[in-house]
């Protein structure tokens, strides 16, 4: 029979405190699936932007946003677009125009062409590492950018690691053969910068060595992590 499982995640802090990293179920506003309302892409530093302007050719520009969030045009000059999603910058480019006096009607087409953000494929995977963030993508969307799976793969409890707001690890599982077999909606996670996805081989229990190997050698993740895991026989409890 197919073994499923939930995850109670407990999460020891460095400095001797014990904080809980709830279950994913308590949490649905930090995991939406696309079938919600997902939020737009937001452009970030680093991000390269493509203006085109179908009327005034002349000023099509390709650049990067600066570390402070604002995007340099020749001309034109900075123009804040940090934080707004592609729309929104595309306004904020032809108000400037116009008050630059430019253009009397400005009507730019903004695109990204590569983004900065990105988040992390691990484990049974043909290409592990770092995968660009594009606009409302999901676990399948980024595992196959990184290779697809390997043949070793338990694809239907991946695990998704996103940073809490308070700097503290969230898990939850994502079932990839309900989400390709039938579609399951709650299964397409949206992603966010930053979320890791690990892919285990044989145990879930390989995610604590994973993290320790390569996330906390990196990112502010503390490194003590308790799983319970509930299989068809019972209750199982591994402590790395």
């Amino acid at each position: 029979m197919k073994k499923f499982f939930c995850a109670a995640v407990v999460v020891t802090a460095m400095m001797g405190c014990t904080p809980s990293v709830a279950p994913e179920h308590n949490q649905p506003e930090r995991f939406p699936s696309m079938s919600a309302a997902a939020p737009e892409y937001r452009i970030a530093p680093g991000d390269e932007l493509s203006v085109v302007m179908p009327f005034n050719p002349e000023l099509n520009y390709e650049g990067p946003v600066g570390p402070d969030g604002r995007f340099t045009m020749p001309v034109v000059g900075t123009v804040p677009v940090g934080g707004l999603s592609v729309p929104e910058a595309g306004e904020a480019i032809d108000s400037a125009l116009v008050d630059h006096k430019i253009a009397r009607a400005a009507h730019s087409s903004v695109s990204i062409r590569h983004y900065a953000q990105v988040v992390y494929v691990g484990g049974e995977v043909k290409l592990p590492g770092a995968v660009p963030l594009r606009n409302r993508m999901d676990p399948l969307q980024a595992i196959a950018v990184a290779g697809g799976l390997l043949d070793t793969a338990r694809s239907e409890q991946v695990v998704l690691i996103r940073p809490g707001a308070d700097g503290k690890p969230l898990l939850r599982t994502v079932d990839l053969d309900a989400l390709i077999h039938t579609g399951d909606p709650t299964q397409a996670v949206a992603l966010q910068p930053q979320d890791t996805i690990f892919v285990p081989r044989s145990s879930i229990a390989e995610v604590d060595q994973w993290i320790d190997q390569y996330i906390n050698r990196t990112l502010p993740f503390n490194r003590s992590v308790n799983y319970t895991i509930n299989q068809n026989a019972g209750t199982n409890t591994t402590t790395p």
